[in-house]
């Protein structure tokens, strides 16, 4: 299970690949470097550490002995360091074996540098890989897809989850190939000094490993908890943040604090039992070392009691013991860091493999419309819903028609709205264009057709120039300034301190509703669609900014085709059609004059309630 999801992930490593062959090349040198100076140890022996005879002069040429190992011929191993080291006088061999640490362990350093080096780079682009990958194939899902989830969690995949895959992967797959390599390099020296005491050593290594494995299910399933914690608390802020002035409106910080408190105390009660369990591995697997090592002590002074070892062969070996316990303590929480990745891992591939609920179709949309878009027996249910949303809907939309879509608040206006631009697909029937369903056409050519002004306008933390050429980012400032005159919104940009280069701010807070609806506007009108769909554009405005917005949607309006959604009864007159859906159905379909001639039709209760509403003063919004 671990090998395959991690299997998975081989692909974005791909083109790092020679990188990293680069980076564990240099570790290998670098770890064969360090135990080159271990193995320097022998000679020191010789040369510092054994008692001169009295009278023996400091110049005297130096002896060797050390006892035949059956296994690995020891003795060649020994006349290897000699030749390098041993002269004829032991000063002479003391400033020789100096002068080969301090070059070996400069040279050790330095190709550890350049593999550390390495391998950050090749972190940093495969971080900026996964990162780009994670967020591509979000823009590619369904509007369904994250209506369903918190933000706060798909924005923790992006950026927690993609880190904790990078640290896991990356330094596991150095570890995989560099410690064991590091790990045969002393295991060799082990069994060079004595077989027996080797194979013991391994024996009880073998034990720790288990023990660890044990461990790494536990941690994955904190890790997975650990993680989606993260995203709840990013989701809590996010909340907070966007949604600032209703918060402060209904005065509920304490509240928001209360929650984000909340979270971040589950958070912090799962990351202390995960920290508690990572925590926990290092001191078992050290704790069963020592004793492994003291068992190997008592074992190996009987040896040299009985004469089957002397005590420079019992030192050096339980040296290369001590140094081997770093790399097998560091393989053994690799497991760990393992379990912990792959939970993050399986977040990212709950992305990475989703499929968007709309899928894209091959054939291009024509650039404009010469014939009706025609809704053939829709039906369309919510996957959360247990009624449909839209009911046995035929209807056609013109070219160079306002049609108006009008009704009781819930009955399916914007649902269906929603079907013509495909951020759903119906349940049954088909939407048909120019004697295709739309699910025939690819979805950037389709959706090019439309723009879209809704009441809850999103304005990005950008200048208002690029705001307004949000749709068509090769626009000069000549057409951008034309938009914004034909949407009412030039003269109020002018009077900006910055002009057009003026920052909107996050989703366009530095100005009034009517403001931001006028760029709204200025930005479907750049962008130059044959379709304009407006949905209540003008519901939330006061009746100036009412008239200012209303004003450019009618210039807007003249020989196009458009699609407006509309509470207020009195700005959509003079519309070419009315369709008064109620229920998911279509009930009342004809111009205004035709509408008001049904005797008791709902169109003509609407409008009827809200002009009595207008007369006395109130506002209506049915």
């Amino acid at each position: 299970m671990l090998l395959k999801l991690y299997t998975r992930l081989l692909p974005y490593i791909k083109p790092y690949r020679g990188r990293m062959l680069l980076a564990t090349l240099l570790n290998v040198v670098s770890s064969f470097l360090n135990v080159m100076v271990f193995m320097a140890i022998i000679p020191i022996v010789q040369t510092v550490l054994t008692p001169i005879p009295h009278g023996t002069p400091a110049s005297s040429p130096v002896t060797t002995r050390l006892p035949s190992n059956k296994l690995i011929d020891q003795q060649s191993i020994v006349d290897f360091f000699k030749s390098l080291f041993i002269s004829t006088s032991r000063e002479e061999s003391l400033l020789k074996i100096c002068a080969f640490i301090f070059i070996v362990f400069a040279l050790k350093n330095i190709f550890s540098y350049f593999s550390g080096y390495v391998m950050t780079v090749v972190e940093g682009g495969l971080v900026k890989d996964l990162r780009d990958k994670v967020f591509a194939k979000l823009s590619t899902l369904s509007i369904d897809y994250f209506y369903d989830r918190k933000a706060g969690q798909l924005l923790s995949r992006v950026t927690n989850d993609v880190n904790t895959v990078n640290s896991t992967l990356v330094s596991s797959i150095m570890t995989l190939v560099g410690q064991p390599i590091q790990l045969g390099l002393y295991l060799f020296v082990l069994f060079s000094i004595n077989a027996k005491l080797s194979v013991i050593s391994f024996a009880i290594a073998i034990g720790s490993m288990w023990l660890i494995n044990f461990f790494g299910k536990s941690i994955k399933r904190m890790s997975h908890r650990v993680q989606k914690n993260q995203g709840d608390i990013l989701a809590i802020a996010q909340e907070m943040i966007g949604g600032v002035k209703v918060v402060k409106s209904f005065g509920m910080e304490h509240y928001e604090v209360s929650r984000f408190k909340e979270e971040t105390r589950v958070h912090y009660q799962s990351a202390k039992r995960l920290a508690r369990i990572r925590q926990f591995i290092g001191p078992v697997n050290e704790t069963l070392a020592v004793a492994g090592f003291v068992g190997i002590l008592y074992f190996g002074g009987h040896e040299v009691f009985a004469g089957s070892m002397d005590g420079g062969e019992l030192f050096l070996f339980l040296l290369a013991l001590i140094t081997l316990m770093q790399p097998v303590r560091t393989l053994s929480e690799l497991n760990g860091r393992l379990h912990e990745g792959a939970a993050a891992a399986e977040n990212l591939f709950a992305i990475l493999e989703a499929n968007p609920t709309v899928a894209n179709g091959e054939v291009i949309a024509p650039a404009a419309i010469s014939f009706p878009i025609r809704f053939e027996h829709v039906e369309f249910m919510y996957s959360t819903a247990t009624d449909s949303a839209i009911k046995g809907i035929d209807l056609e939309i013109r070219p160079n028609e306002v049609l108006a879509l009008v009704g009781p608040s819930g009955g399916g206006k914007t649902t269906l709205v929603d079907l013509l631009v495909r951020f759903y697909d119906p349940s049954m029937g088909r939407i048909v264009l120019e004697g295709r369903d739309l699910k025939d056409y690819d979805l950037n050519s389709l959706r090019k057709l439309f723009g879209i002004v809704t009441q809850d306008t999103v304005l990005f933390h950008d200048t208002i120039a690029n705001n307004i050429a949000y749709g068509n980012r090769n626009a000069s400032k000549a057409m951008i300034e034309e938009a914004a005159n034909a949407a009412n919104a030039h003269s109020f940009i002018t009077e900006l301190p910055q002009g057009y280069e003026t920052i909107a701010g996050d989703r366009g807070v530095r100005m009034s509703g009517g403001q931001r609806q006028r760029i709204a506007i200025a930005r479907a009108l750049l962008k130059n669609p044959p379709i304009l769909i407006f949905d209540e554009a003008t519901s939330a405005l006061d009746t100036e900014n009412e008239m200012l917005v209303q004003e450019a949607i009618e210039r807007l309006l003249k020989l196009r085709t458009a699609v407006v959604i509309a509470h207020r009864l009195s700005t959509i007159q003079q519309a070419d059609r009315i369709a008064v859906v109620n229920n998911g159905r279509i009930v009342e379909l004809g111009s205004h004059d035709e509408l008001m001639s049904y005797k008791d039709g709902l169109y003509q209760r609407l409008f009827s309630i809200q002009t009595r509403a207008a007369s006395e003063g109130l506002v209506s919004t049915l």
